[in-house]
């Protein structure tokens, strides 16, 4: 992540094989990973076991045509694709989430009444979620104003107009979330924390490619639902528990990589419920 968004901040102008400091402790660190993938799926190919985790439906997995498993760089592929997508994006939208109830306390006491009234105490289930409308609420607003992924590209497969644009076959269109999700011309106070806007039907009437956290069309992110559902259920867990403050004098930065991370990350102090 921060190799990238260093080649993003030098226009990827500075080749990668070139053995800079930063391209040194890129290489390294994508050997490290390799190095624990692999060893991981090797150990399950060794022991036979199938706890019936993601790893083993993956390599118990056969193609339609000829009946062959993955190799084990196909699964290397697959897992660090879900190490990435599938946990640094949910990460990073609980952070943000945690910053902003930090910052917004009537919105806090709002989302513990919620959870007092439909929880009780207890650790929330699946079968919580749709009584959860604020929990998602807070979610769905804190993805609007920090995005995980806060710009995604498309190539155009033929010539089309876009307006007054013509775009031709074979260019790179970059469509960004956060330009559309602050746009002050289809949300009121669009750079306000107000999950209650979300609380009606306001996602279903926006123009489609106006929010759109999960990215869109044929491509949207697989896991969206997925994420949606462990994000309300983390935040319901912690935050019975929690009351998280920010540390005064840190300098939070959002920082534009892959994913839209806090550069300096996000210091809080723990305040048990």
């Amino acid at each position: 992540m921060n190799w990238f968004d260093s080649k993003r901040r030098q226009n990827f102008l500075i080749w990668e094989w070139f053995p800079r400091p930063e391209n040194i402790r890129y290489r390294n660190a994508i050997s490290a990973m390799d190095d624990t993938i692999y060893k991981i799926i090797r150990q399950r190919r060794e022991s036979g076991e199938d706890p019936g985790d993601l790893l083993s439906m993956m390599m118990a997995a056969r193609d339609e045509d000829d009946g062959s498993g993955m190799s084990d760089q196909q699964l290397r592929d697959e897992i660090a694709t879900l190490m990435l997508a599938g946990h640094e994006t949910t990460a990073n939208a609980l952070s943000w989430t945690w910053m902003l109830l930090a910052q917004n306390p009537d919105a806090e006491v709002k989302l513990h009444e919620e959870l007092q009234q439909v929880l009780q105490g207890r650790s929330p289930t699946i079968e919580d979620l749709p009584q959860l409308r604020y929990a998602s609420a807070v979610i769905t607003e804190s993805m609007r104003l920090y995005p995980p992924v806060s710009l995604v590209g498309r190539e155009a497969v033929e010539d089309v107009e876009v307006g007054d644009y013509f775009i031709p076959e074979g260019c790179v269109v970059m469509l960004s979330q956060w330009v559309m999700h602050h746009s002050p011309k289809y949300f009121d106070a669009a750079d306000a924390f107000q999950p209650e806007r979300w609380l009606g039907d306001l996602e279903k009437q926006l123009p489609r490619g106006v929010y759109f956290p999960f990215g869109d069309g044929p491509r949207i992110c697989i896991g969206k639902g997925f994420a949606l559902m462990e994000a309300v259920l983390i935040l319901a867990t912690v935050a019975q528990q929690y009351q998280m403050k920010l540390v005064p004098e840190h300098k939070i930065i959002p920082q534009p990589s892959i994913t839209l991370r806090p550069e300096h990350g996000i210091q809080v102090t723990l305040n048990r419920r």
